[in-house]
């Protein structure tokens, strides 16, 4: 009876780890990792993050581009600045760990849907 209960439990286990192989040309293989996100970056300050209009005289390596908008709520809140899409751009940045923001694009204020004046700027983190 003791010899049943290990062989069943064996092949309970066995089925276990089939069930979560893959098979590739008749052969099982544990799976892969599904993850598609990178490794966790470093989270640079904010005030240590350099902007460029243009590219960089030096080698980088991209991280992503970046798309952020500024707004006002209301008609009494500010309008929004260049230098606060500017200081929004930095804080993305350094959220991914980028040295510098390149090829900065800052827009005019607009009056959108949403708000009240919006300011838009793109641009790509990159890492020196």
């Amino acid at each position: 009876m003791q010899r049943r209960a290990l062989t069943l439990v064996g092949s309970i286990a066995a089925c276990v780890t089939l069930a979560a192989c893959d098979v590739q040309d008749g052969q099982y293989a544990l799976p892969k990792s599904t993850s598609t996100q990178a490794p966790a970056a470093t989270p640079v300050a904010a005030s240590q993050v350099q902007i460029f209009e243009g590219e960089p005289n030096r080698a980088y390596t991209v991280i992503g581009p970046l798309d952020i908008e500024v707004s006002k709520l209301t008609a009494l809140h500010p309008t929004p600045t260049r230098e606060a899409a500017i200081t929004r751009l930095q804080e993305a940045a350094g959220r991914l760990g980028a040295d510098a923001v390149i090829n900065v694009v800052i827009g005019e204020n607009r009056v959108i849907l949403t708000s009240w004046g919006s300011r838009r700027a793109t641009g790509t983190a990159v890492k020196f």
